[in-house]
């Protein structure tokens, strides 16, 4: 009898980092974030530029950016300055993380029970994570270049995994093994940017979601 080949599976928080094991990573040039060595937008796209200065905000003092009023600091009121921004979004991260290392790691296409809890949990915490960071992200005056260069990608990201993570889930339940390992097979096809937005993230300063990315 013929052994079913063992799954490379995913990360726990698929989302986070849609890699196979054995996946190389890669993804369209059109879609991955350029990045410059200060892990800001190096694209040649008109994008707004993000400031130098830890915690300055896009709009000048004396023009403060629309519904916001200028605190004496510079940072427009309500608005995040980068340091504080980073301090909250590297929190979310590492909590999240937590949650992540929790969950249960599948090790062949007939771990069914296992397949199925790693795979709904993904499927909760997945938009989770990303609705609780982009509360955070329109809060920060680098919401723009920020959105562009992760948010925008870990959605279309997520777009594309959620079906076949559900059909995986029916197969699963159904308990039929090679159905399981020819959707596990249909996942490394997804597209992935985890390697390109953990470089953006590791260089704009958010050290534990960029470790978040390699899980």
């Amino acid at each position: 009898m013929t052994k079913t080949p063992a799954v490379r599976w995913p990360a726990p928080l698929a989302v986070l980092c849609l890699i196979l094991a054995g996946c190389d990573g890669s993804s369209s040039k059109s879609a991955s974030p350029a990045t410059s060595s200060t892990g800001t937008s190096a694209s040649s796209s008109a994008t707004p530029s993000a400031s130098s200065s830890a915690g300055s905000a896009t709009a000048s003092s004396s023009s403060p950016a629309p519904g916001f009023a200028s605190t004496s600091a510079g940072t427009p009121k309500g608005v995040l300055s980068k340091p504080d921004f980073l301090i909250e979004m590297n929190a979310l991260c590492a909590s999240f993380g937590t949650r992540v290392k929790a969950l249960p790691t599948p090790t062949a296409a007939t771990d069914f029970d296992a397949i199925t809890a790693n795979l709904t949990a993904t499927l909760r915490l997945g938009p989770s994570f990303i609705s609780q960071a982009e509360a955070l992200v329109n809060r920060s005056a680098e919401r723009a270049i920020l959105q562009k260069n992760w948010l925008s990608v870990e959605k279309a990201d997520f777009a594309a995994f959620k079906p076949v993570a559900q059909r995986m889930i029916v197969h699963s339940k159904a308990r039929d093994a090679a159905k399981v390992q020819a959707d596990a097979n249909a996942l490394s096809a997804v597209p992935n940017h985890s390697r390109t937005l953990a470089a953006y993230l590791a260089g704009f300063g958010l050290s534990s979601c960029a470790e978040l990315k390699s899980l």
